[in-house]
């Protein structure tokens, strides 16, 4: 039996896991500026909408200065907290 993915699927074997959904916890990966602020590395927050099945996600963080703030980070930037 045959297991590996149809020719041009673009996988060239790589584990795909699904889009990170609303709710979940998250990190980010690398320190970013994004939508005026400057967010550490490290710093986690709380996806509250999916964008473009998962390309960019709206992140609510609290520890921002002035308080909870929600910004705009690529699928790149964050990875979920395990």
């Amino acid at each position: 039996m045959d297991t590996a993915p149809p020719k041009g699927s673009g996988t060239h074997g790589a584990t795909l896991s699904a889009p990170i959904a609303a709710y979940e916890i998250v990190r980010v990966t690398r320190s970013v500026a994004a939508e005026g602020y400057r967010i550490p590395k490290d710093t986690s927050g709380t996806v509250v909408a999916v964008y473009d099945g998962g390309a960019a996600y709206a992140v609510e963080i609290a520890d921002l200065p002035g308080g909870s703030e929600v910004v705009t980070l690529r699928a790149d930037q964050i990875e979920r907290m395990h």
